[in-house]
């Protein structure tokens, strides 16, 4: 994921900065730096989020995913997938800035 952001970002800078660009049928906007957002009414779309980013050689799945308010990200939410039992991988926003955490073996609902 972290290297699909940063892919995604780089294309942001090479293309010039636009406001929005797509990739395979994914629509999705930036922040002001150049990090790759999806948001929807109710805030990000943490599951197109997830195809976004998610591996282009072979599918990867979540069990779950949750959508929370965090301190971290005040301007926008939280994405929480649960890869497997007992293991969650957060995807958030800090500074207008994408942050991935991998493998947190506790989620505080």
């Amino acid at each position: 994921m972290v290297k699909s952001a940063a892919s995604i970002r780089q294309k942001w800078e090479l293309e010039n900065r636009p406001e929005y660009s797509s990739i395979n049928g994914i629509n999705y906007g930036f922040t002001q730096y150049g990090w790759p957002i999806i948001r929807s009414e109710k805030g990000i779309d943490c599951s197109q989020t997830w195809n976004l980013l998610s591996s282009r050689n072979s599918e990867l799945e979540y069990l779950n995913f949750e959508r929370k308010s965090t301190v971290t990200s005040y301007s926008y939410d939280s994405c929480f997938y649960q890869i497997s039992h007992g293991k969650w991988v957060a995807l958030f926003y800090e500074n207008e800035t994408i942050r991935i955490n991998g493998f947190l073996t506790h989620y505080e609902k």
